[in-house]
This record gives C-alpha cells, sequence and structure tokens, in this order.
C-alpha cells in the first residue's frame, strides 16, 4: 500500500469499540421539536427548516477514547464510518449519500489531528530523502486525501477546492515528482468534476412530467470547467502512474502499489462516468470508461494477483465493461453492435466476482450482472439463451434487492420483471406490502 493508505475498492467497516472508542451525545439548544412516524418528538434548533432532519439539537457528537489515536487511525475510522453507512444506503437520483454526523465527528476529528501534527513538522524538508522526511510527506497526502473525501461526502465543491490545493501544493513541493500525489492531485481534480455534475443532476430530480427538453439538455451539458478539471485529471493520472511503474532498481512491492493505484483512479473514472448521460455525453463516457478499462488490465499486467483475486477489482472491470457497452451500444444487431463483446466479458467477470463473494453476495455485483443479462438478450438471437439470460436476470436483481431493499429504482425493475411471475418470491421485512396488510385484516375479521 502506497503513502495514501486507501484501498482501492470499498472497505468493510471496523468496529469502533474495537479501537478503544466511546461515541456520547449532549443536547443544547433544544428550541424546536418536530414529530417522527412513530409519533414522538424530535428536537431541533431554531433555525432548522430541514424536513428531513432526524433531530439536529441531538447535539454534536463528543468523541471519548481511552488511548488517543493518531491523525491516520481516526482517518480511517472516519473511512469505516462511511463504508458502514453506505452499505446500507442507496445513492439518490443526482448520485450522492449524506454524510452521516458520526462520520462527519470523525472527519472532523482527523483534519484537526492532522493539522495540529504538521505545526509541529514544519521545519522538515520534504526532500532531504530521509524516513522522517518519507513519513512527513505521508501525513501531508493523507491530510488532503482527508480533506477530499469529506468534500465529498459533505458534499461541498469548497472542501474540494481545499484538497485540491493542497494536493496541487505537494506537487510543486516534489517538483512534481511524486506518483502518489499525482494520482491523488487527479481524484481530487475528478472529484470536483462529480460535484459540478451533481449540482447539474439536481435538475433531473423533478417529476419527469415537469421536465422540459431544455432542463435535460442543460442538465447533461459538460461545460469548460468541468471538462478541464476532468481533462487535468486524466493527465495526472497518466503522469503520477508513470512515475509508480516499477523499475528494475525498484522493490518487488512497487508492482503492487502501482496496481492498487490504477485500480483506485480506475474506479473514480467509472464512478465519474456512471453519472454521464450515454446519448447527451457519449463521446466523453466513451473515452473515461476507455481509460478506466485501460487502467485495469495495465494493473493485471503488472501485478495479476491485484485484479484476478480479488472480488472487488473484478467487480469493478465488470461495471467498467458494462458501462462501457452501454456507451458503445450503435443499436446494430448481434455482432455487428461493438456492445456485445463488452457485455460479454463484463458478465465473465462479474460472475467471477460474485462466486468469490460467497452466498451473502453483493448487490452492486448483483445488481450490474443482472442489467448485464437484460442488455445482452437485446444482442443474441438464439431464443433459449434469451430466456435463460431474462430468468438470470431476475434472479440475480431480486437478489440484489434483497439486499438493498432500500433503492427505489432497483424495485421498481424488480417489481416490472417479476411482478408477474408466479414463482417470484421476494422478502423485505423492512416494507409491509398492502397484500400483507389486507391479509392481516382477513385474519382479524376471522377471529370475530
Amino acid at each position: 500500500m502506497g503513502p495514501t493508505d486507501s484501498p482501492a475498492l470499498k472497505r468493510t467497516a471496523s468496529s469502533l469499540e474495537e479501537a478503544g472508542e466511546a461515541v456520547s451525545f449532549s443536547r443544547h439548544n433544544a428550541k424546536k421539536s418536530r414529530k417522527n412516524d412513530n409519533d414522538t418528538e424530535i428536537e431541533h434548533t431554531e433555525d432548522c427548516e430541514d424536513p428531513e432532519c432526524e433531530g439536529c439539537a441531538e447535539g454534536e457528537i463528543i468523541l471519548h477514547f481511552d488511548i488517543k489515536p493518531t491523525a491516520m487511525e481516526v482517518f480511517k475510522m472516519a473511512r469505516d464510518e462511511v463504508a458502514a453507512v453506505e452499505a446500507g444506503s442507496t445513492l439518490g437520483s443526482s448520485g450522492t449519500r449524506s454524510l452521516s454526523r458520526l462520520a462527519k465527528a470523525l472527519f472532523d476529528r482527523a483534519i484537526d489531528e492532522f493539522e495540529i501534527l504538521e505545526k509541529t513538522q514544519t521545519h522538515i524538508e520534504l526532500n532531504d530523502e530521509t524516513d522522517v522526511a518519507r513519513q512527513v510527506l505521508v501525513t501531508k497526502i493523507q491530510h488532503a486525501t482527508c480533506v477530499v473525501l469529506m468534500g465529498r461526502y459533505i458534499p461541498s465543491m469548497e472542501v474540494l477546492e481545499d484538497g485540491t490545493r493542497m494536493f496541487d501544493e505537494l506537487a510543486k513541493k516534489t517538483a512534481y515528482q511524486n506518483g502518489h500525489i499525482l494520482v491523488g492531485l487527479g481524484i481530487a481534480q475528478l472529484s470536483q468534476a462529480g460535484e459540478i455534475r451533481r449540482q447539474a443532476l439536481k435538475t433531473l430530480e423533478l417529476e419527469e412530467d415537469e421536465l422540459t427538453e431544455e432542463q435535460i439538455e442543460t442538465a447533461g451539458h459538460i461545460g469548460k470547467t468541468e471538462m478541464n478539471l476532468i481533462d487535468n485529471a486524466l493527465e495526472n493520472f497518466d503522469k503520477g502512474l508513470s512515475l509508480l511503474k516499477k523499475r528494475k532498481e525498484d522493490p518487488p512491492e512497487s508492482e503492487s502499489t502501482f496496481a492498487q493505484e490504477s485500480i483506485r483512479a480506475a474506479q473514480e473514472l467509472d464512478e465519474y462516468g456512471n453519472t454521464l448521460d450515454a446519448k447527451l455525453n457519449q463521446e466523453l463516457a466513451c473515452k473515461t470508461f476507455d481509460r478506466a478499462l485501460e487502467l485495469l488490465e495495465d494493473a493485471q499486467k503488472h501485478k495479476a494477483d491485484a485484479v484476478d483475486s480479488s472480488a472487488d477489482a473484478l467487480s469493478l472491470f465488470g461495471s467498467i465493461l458494462y458501462n462501457k457497452a452501454k456507451a458503445a451500444d450503435n443499436q446494430a444487431e448481434g455482432d455487428e453492435n461493438p456492445a456485445k463483446g463488452l457485455l460479454e466479458r463484463a458478465i465473465e467477470m462479474l460472475v467471477k466476482a460474485e462466486n468469490m463473494q460467497g452466498e451473502d453476495g453483493d448487490a452492486k455485483t448483483l445488481e450490474t450482472l443482472g442489467q448485464a443479462y437484460l442488455m445482452s438478450t437485446g444482442l443474441i438471437e438464439d431464443e433459449d439463451m434469451i430466456l435463460e439470460r431474462v430468468e438470470a436476470a431476475k434472479e440475480k436483481l431480486s437478489h440484489a434487492l434483497a439486499l438493498d431493499p432500500h433503492n427505489p429504482n432497483l424495485r421498481q425493475q424488480v417489481e416490472a420483471l417479476c411482478g408477474g411471475d408466479d414463482n417470484f418470491e421476494y422478502e423485505d421485512d423492512d416494507v409491509e406490502t398492502e397484500e400483507d396488510g389486507n391479509d392481516e385484516d382477513n385474519a382479524e375479521e376471522e377471529d370475530e
């Protein structure tokens, strides 16, 4: 793992209790109350106007540690908390999740700790090639990464700009010769482009019949600022990764470092590409997914195990291939359509990932696999295979919904696919259907 110390893909949340942490809540300024679904009052500050607020006057989260953690340890706790929340939540139509109060408190604490630490290191020259200087540089990279991630999760363009500025300053101080910094700078720039896209997509949160063609086209338009950020990000990925490529004099672990950073950059490109309209932004979407695919293939070439032995990397591989197929689809039939070969490769990668993920599975992998099966039915002629793919799609999408029951788009698709299927069974403890309610009413009538 390089100085960023950030796994390339999703992380498993660790227990904060294991880290020796106690979290307490304090109440203050409780001047306004509002009732929740259970008809119990929740406290709000006087200026709160958020109808979805869960009780802002419950107070800030106070973090208590039995043993004071380092800045990097608190940063890891913040990332783990985000991963835990994301595992049980769904992206909105604008492609974001809100930052939990605990995660926000951890990010704030991590940034405070980084700032305190760096004040004690101002006298150290970053380029003197000592172990101390290298550790200071790692700390600064982590600090900048922490700011960028916080900016993405809040989300806040101002915070993202701060993180980008921090990486840019580090790049200048190291004469643009540190690959980790340049990859981090590219991610920061791509995150800014993603925030611009998120703001543009807010328009599409209106009901479909309320949207005009002009609004849809405006939301899909890529402006000069966004395009410059994307171009700069791609350039920094190229420069940074070229510096990280293994040379004869480098230690063997550099292969793994290069592969992990390549995977990380590919994931960022895939996430940004997913925010693009494949029709309105076809050229940019193809460019984005092409580069992401190249990065993954390069990682696989240099360190095969980093991809072939990782369910997350294989799932990402399949996702990129599927997204590229959507962007490349030229509506031609069969083998004449470039999407066909991409879809078959995507299915192959996603099936491998699914097999490695075990019985529990992963909602995103299963959803992408189901979508790939469905899309492929329009490009094959064998009727038996078409039926097999449709049934496989039903199975994968239903399983994905069971793992992610609060995904409204997925639920709608599953119900459309399986609603008339007598063999379809879907269990959702969190959602009581109208039919269940009627059954209870009927049972009460029978008792009477």
